[in-house]
């Protein structure tokens, strides 16, 4: 739903390397039955305090309680170096197929926990991090030299979107460099969607308790991700790309220049005998595991825009919506919010209701109301301020709300086209 949505690398990024996003802790604490204890940063800690241990036992370092306890801190310190200077010049009473062989028993230990799985893999590794840090020695063997890129990757930056060349279409795909005939314009990774009635929005009634409820008698629309997903009138699965920019491909009934098919060479993703698998198997699989590809079924030059043939029926379907359709007036009900209204005006002190953008688009000379303004004259349930904030302002939200950003900025200040922005909810103070 978000234009001109953009992602900002946090640091510099070596080519090769893998892409991750910070989804948050508890992300990964609630998955335990598909990811099998995924190490956070706590789990990392602890594994590298584990591979201090582990280093001394190669090294055939022994320590008492007594010796630990009498220990001062600098101490602590000046050992820990020493140790990392003998790892360094191999001075090890283990050899390379026994260490190989104690790695393997602390890594196959009948019960799992974070920290175990926050341990490198080999027991080179092992020495590797001992020497430095677990997620640097994680993230160097996560880079892909660029010829293994080449040869088992699938370019996703070959098309990019912009305003389509289609009258009221919105946004569609172009194309960023030459794509010859039979070439892949975009691999197409998908989320299935077992039973497409998931997708269905209800009216609303008053529940038994006097609260809203669905009323599942009456579908009042379909969600706008239906609008973004493959499937068959006959079967209630859908399928629903997710890589960059394949959802601004538009359809042309004669002017195609790409089609779909199954993805070939995308063994570690595309699971080929999902394919003569049933619904009922799919929707028991709570991982992705299909996935599409655009294949160019023509030259197609840098700077055009990319198109499918949707098919026939779709432009039957589409040609009847645009003789028939009506543009509902800004006096008519949305979505059933009268009752919407009636039932939130209570707890909202009058500010409930919906408000039509293009009503709001109309009055773009009013000031935009402060929080004072607004106790007296508030503005309807429908409407949210943002501001746009600029990247390096962004910490403090991070925080929010036990941190409260404040920014003052005056409305004619000039942008500064090389600061990205984004945009967060705020209030107008003064």
């Amino acid at each position: 739903p978000w234009f001109n949505r953009t992602s900002v690398a946090a640091r510099d990024i070596v080519e090769g390397s893998e892409l991750f996003v910070d989804y948050g802790q508890s992300w990964f604490l609630t998955r335990d039955g598909v990811f099998e204890l995924v190490p956070v940063q706590e789990s990392y800690e602890k594994a590298q305090a584990f591979l201090g241990e582990y280093a001394k036992l190669l090294l055939g370092v022994e320590r008492t309680v007594e010796d630990e306890e009498e220990e001062k801190e600098e101490e602590e310190v000046e050992q820990n170096y020493n140790i990392l200077d003998l790892l360094e010049q191999d001075k090890l009473i283990l050899g390379e197929e026994a260490q190989s062989d104690l790695w393997e028993l602390i890594k196959t230990f009948p019960y799992p926990t974070r920290e175990r799985q926050a341990l490198p893999d080999t027991a080179k590794d092992a020495i590797r991090a001992a020497l430095g840090d677990i997620m640097t020695v994680e993230e160097e063997n996560s880079i892909r030299d660029m010829e293994y890129l080449k040869e088992h990757g699938k370019c996703v930056d070959n098309i990019v979107p912009g305003t389509s060349t289609i009258p009221h279409a919105g946004r569609g795909a172009f194309a960023t460099r030459f794509i010859p005939k039979g070439g892949l314009v975009s691999p197409v990774p998908l989320v299935h969607i077992a039973d497409k009635t998931t997708t269905y929005m209800y009216d609303e009634m008053i529940g038994p308790h006097g609260n809203l409820v669905r009323n599942t008698s009456e579908i009042v629309g379909k969600q706008i991700i239906l609008n973004y997903c493959f499937g068959h009138p006959n079967s209630t699965l859908l399928l629903f790309p997710y890589s960059s920019n394949v959802a601004y491909v538009n359809h042309h009934l004669t002017e195609y220049n790409a089609e779909i098919r199954w993805a070939t060479d995308f063994d570690f993703f595309h699971k080929q005998e999902w394919l003569d698998k049933s619904v009922d198997f799919l929707e028991k699989e709570w991982t992705a595991g299909l996935a599409l590809e655009f294949i160019a079924t023509r030259d197609i030059q840098p700077g055009e825009e990319v198109f499918i043939n949707y098919g026939e029926e779709w432009q039957r379907a589409w040609d009847a919506h645009v003789e028939n359709w009506i543009p509902p007036s800004k006096d008519s009900d949305f979505n059933n919010l009268t009752l919407f209204t009636d039932v939130v005006e209570d707890k909202t002190r009058g500010r409930a209701g919906y408000a039509r953008a293009e009503d709001l688009n109309d009055d773009v000379e009013s000031p935009i109301r402060t929080v004072t303004e607004q106790k007296t004259i508030p503005y309807p349930f429908s409407v949210e301020m943002i501001c746009q904030v600029k990247i390096g302002h962004m910490e403090p939200y991070y925080s929010a709300p036990i941190t409260a950003p404040f920014f003052r900025r005056e409305w004619d200040e000039e942008e500064d086209p090389q600061t990205p922005e984004t945009f967060e909810k705020c209030d107008i103070i003064e």
